[in-house]
């Protein structure tokens, strides 16, 4: 390594794509130049407070602007013992874990441990069909064809199930294919639990081991761990809202932390801080070598986004934001650096599914903090 109806849980990726597709629609009449100049104080503060009058537990956000930093917090962390919403408390990241897994596998490449070509069946003979066929790299590009595991309701029935990855993997298996190997994005986290096997195979070494060795620890990531059972200590909890249709039907209530389903596809904890770290040391180029960062630069087509290896990229009003979203055991994350990672935000609501009004509220509290006051609407 290089240092200097069903509320879908664990991806957020069709949330996401929603909040985006709303503000690229309401902002239409913007230009895509918009001024990054920062509102006055009591601005995003508003909008803040905004996400918390329309229901959320609590909200923080960061932004990094080149030397400078802002951090905001409103409402609570944990309603049960009344801890106050925090800039620097630590958080489940969700599906902002795959790009930290994609980065661990971009440097097992590195270190000749494995090739992104190799099949899967060289790693892990006989654990997913197709397996001669599927690609490393079509698993971080989420074009292999597997079905999601997310998609089976025992999943989320069970969420405190010490599930293992293989089982994980078995109920992906025996739905239907979302398509051949290589032929289209579908977008699944059974990739990474596979990814984390394979990574696993390769290190020889346990995820959890490879990912503080390769990338937390030389990175100075000192609040972030690969987490699958409950999150020891001070930490945002979750909460989840009864919801028919999609329409949000009743109070929140409050959601184990533990995430064993998630794995590999979801079980980082951090701070706003390290995540901001370490898309400042990946998209900076201090992290992977320059081959395999245009590797993971390297874009599909994904709905209205685009997709690389574990990296994401999505339209703002004010140009792409890259990074990654997610939302797994009733917390909502939201990583978007711009390409060069001069400017860097982490957005934090503790609380899923989300009312209209609220997602609303959180949309504009995203581009406001992304893009500047001026482009929200």
């Amino acid at each position: 390594m290089r240092v200097g109806p069903r509320p879908r849980e664990l991806t957020l990726w069709h949330l996401a794509a929603a909040v985006t597709m709303l503000a690229v629609v309401a902002g239409a009449g913007i230009a895509w130049a918009v001024s990054r100049e920062e509102p006055p104080d009591e601005s995003l503060g508003a909008l803040l407070d905004r996400v918390v009058e329309e229901g959320a537990p609590g909200v923080l956000v960061v932004v990094r602007d080149g030397g400078a930093t802002r951090a905001e917090a409103r409402g609570l962390a944990d309603r049960r013992r009344a801890t106050p919403m925090a800039a620097d408390v630590r958080f489940r990241t969700g599906s902002i874990t795959k790009t930290f897994v994609a980065a661990l596998v971009l440097d097992l490449v590195a270190d000749g441990k494995l090739r992104l070509d190799d099949p899967v069946a060289r790693w892990v003979p006989g654990l997913v069909p197709r397996g001669n066929e599927i690609t490393v790299r079509q698993l971080l590009r989420h074009t292999s064809g597997l079905a999601d595991y997310v998609d089976d309701p025992r999943v989320l029935r069970a969420p405190a199930r010490p599930w293992r990855p293989e089982e994980l993997v078995a109920m992906a298996a025996a739905q239907p294919a979302a398509g051949a190997p290589g032929e289209r994005f579908a977008y699944a986290s059974t990739n990474y639990v596979v990814l984390g096997l394979v990574a696993e195979r390769a290190g020889r070494a346990p995820l959890a081991v490879q990912l503080a060795r390769r990338l937390f620890a030389p990175l100075r990531l000192r609040h972030t761990a690969y987490v699958p059972g409950t999150v020891p200590g001070r930490s945002v909890h979750g909460y989840r809202s009864p919801s028919h249709q999609g329409v949000v039907t009743g109070d929140a209530v409050e959601v184990d932390t533990a995430a064993w389903w998630a794995g590999a596809a979801g079980a980082v904890v951090s701070s706003a801080e390290d995540v901001q770290r370490f898309f400042g040391a990946l998209l900076g180029g201090r992290l992977l070598r320059p081959q395999l960062l245009r590797e993971m630069e390297t874009l599909v087509p994904a709905g209205r986004n685009r997709y690389g290896l574990g990296i994401a990229v999505f339209p703002t009003p004010c140009g792409p934001a890259w990074g990654h979203t997610g939302n797994v055991q009733g917390t909502v994350a939201v990583a978007w650096n711009t390409r060069d990672a001069s400017r860097r935000v982490v957005l934090v609501v503790n609380t899923y599914p989300l009312s209209g009004e609220l997602e609303a509220a959180v949309r504009r509290l995203q581009i406001a903090a992304f893009c500047g006051l001026a482009a929200t609407p």
